[in-house]
This record gives structure tokens, sequence and C-alpha cells, in this order.
């Protein structure tokens, strides 16, 4: 059975991006976001994970995040969302977060004293520490693919054990 998935866009002038940023993240140069690569991004996710309800961009002339609900989460989690950032240097942040109020985040982008591609653990992606990415790939959709792995993996075992622990997915 197929899951019924929307393509609403929708934008929120008093919210902004679902997504927040720590101060740290900001100075760290993200940089400009790239449209086209949220585009991309959205469809992988529609084509390729059936558990996806809404895959909506936050601005349709200017977006800054996509954001994909999910209709179940991991272990006692009833709902999920994946939020996405994409910059035109190929900086990403893939950060996942629950109606459990469990996260965790897979990125690329400079970090001081970190390495460029990063996880940040759950149940609270914390800005510091972080670690090394199992996720070495670069191209926008395989790097989509390889979090969808991860994804697929902790839904599959109900449990965020070992989210980081694969080589180079997918």
């Amino acid at each position: 059975m197929m899951a019924t998935t929307t393509h609403q866009l929708s934008y929120d002038d008093e919210e902004g991006p679902s997504q927040s940023l720590q101060p740290d993240e900001l100075a760290e140069g993200f940089g400009p976001i790239d449209a086209g690569a949220l585009r991309k991004i959205r469809d992988v996710f529609v084509a390729q994970e059936p558990l996806v309800q809404e895959a909506s961009l936050d601005n349709p002339l200017n977006p800054q995040t996509l954001s994909v609900e999910l209709s179940d989460g991991v272990g006692n989690a009833s709902t999920a969302r994946i939020d996405v950032r994409w910059s035109l240097t190929g900086n990403y942040a893939f950060h996942y977060t629950d109606d459990r109020d469990r996260n965790f985040r897979f990125d690329c982008h400079p970090k001081p004293g970190a390495s460029r591609r990063h996880f940040h653990p759950p149940p609270d992606a914390p800005s510091r520490p972080v670690e090394p990415s199992c996720i070495t790939v670069s191209e926008i959709r395989v790097v989509t693919r390889a979090i969808l792995h991860r994804w697929r993996y902790v839904y599959a075992n109900d449990s965020f054990d070992g989210i980081n622990d694969a080589e180079n997915p997918p």
C-alpha cells in the first residue's frame, strides 16, 4: 500500500525555517541555500520512502528548509520529521526529530574542532561534541539515499543504536 504524498509549499513569516540554528553554527559559514538541491532531495524522499506524508519547502520563491513529515518514527514515536538544508557550496544538514523529542543530525559544513562531515547523536543532537559521519559521499541524491538508508536502519531496529556505524552508505 502506497502512502499519499502531497507537495505543499508553505511559509509562515513569523516562524521562518523549522530548523533552528545554534549561534556557533551561524558563524561556521554554511553558505546560501541551493533551492534546486532541496527540490531534488524532496523528489528522492517522495520516490523512495513510503512513510513520507508531506514534503514541503518553507518558501516557494526562496526556500531555506525542506521539511519531510513521516507517518511514523523510531521506537515509540508515532510521527517524525526530517528537516533539510543544502547550500550552494555543498554543505548540508539533515535533522531528524520526533514526537518523543529525540533528535539526530547528519551534517557537512565547516565546524571548528570537528570533521567537515559530522554526526550529532541522539537523543538530543548536541552542538558539541560531534562524531565523524559515516556518510562520506557528496552528490545530492546519493547523500539523500544514504540518509534514508540510516533512517530505515534505525526504524527497522526500533532503536538509534548503530545509526552512525555504517561503512559509507548507501
